[in-house]
């Protein structure tokens, strides 16, 4: 962020956007209208936050305190007065007090800075890209793709984030990772779950390739 304090509207979901993660959202209620232009008028960002307890639609939610900042890279509107829009993660912010003088929510926020120490050896580095290699061929393989050579990012930051945006887990794990300061407690915490589930997303992706060929 450019300062280490800003307002900023908020967006509260039943999911987690990770930094440097795309994804589509579809904005149709009157609130959220406004949030959109009053964003594209500004600086196109707004906090997507997870739901703690509450709706997602209508009504008010609690939410976790830790979120991610999204840039809006694409606009379409629709006939049926619903507004398409895709944005892209920037970086991580805490919630310091939160505002309801608008339709939406609004929060006085910070930055959370990366905690890039202990160092991570070039070895553990290799280890995990190995197993996030094979993340992407069984992710794939659950909407009957394949890759051969999955490109993965360089830096550990981003490939922390990567790793984190395909774990095929609940909301509440995800959150966990996306709170956690460290990259190299990131990827301790991302190959546990990789290590736990990998027989169960085996068994799906076999399955799907199954019921494909049947």
């Amino acid at each position: 962020m450019d300062q280490g304090n800003r307002v900023l509207s908020l967006f509260p979901l039943n999911t987690v956007l990770f930094p440097h993660a795309v994804m589509p959202l579809r904005i149709f209620e009157d609130r959220y209208k406004l949030m959109l232009q009053r964003c594209l008028d500004a600086d196109s960002k707004f906090g997507v936050v997870l739901i703690k307890s509450g709706v997602e639609v209508g009504g008010p939610a609690e939410t976790y305190l830790v979120g991610t900042m999204a840039r809006i890279i694409d606009v379409q509107r629709s006939d049926n007065e619903q507004i398409l829009i895709t944005v892209v993660g920037d970086e991580r912010f805490r919630i310091e007090t939160l505002t309801q003088d608008l339709p939406y929510l609004e929060g006085h926020v910070s930055s959370v800075a990366e905690d890039l120490g202990p160092t991570i050896s070039q070895n553990e580095l290799e280890e995990v890209r190995v197993v996030a290699a094979e993340q992407v061929r069984l992710v794939h393989g659950l909407v009957g793709g394949w890759v051969s050579a999955p490109a993965l990012p360089t830096d550990p930051v981003v490939l922390s984030y990567f790793i984190a945006a395909m774990l095929q887990v609940g909301v509440g794990e995800k959150q966990a990772i996306l709170e956690e300061l460290s990259v190299a407690e990131r990827f301790k915490m991302e190959l546990r779950i990789l290590e736990r589930d990998r027989e169960a997303l085996e068994e799906r992706v076999a399955r799907e390739l199954g019921g494909g060929n049947s």
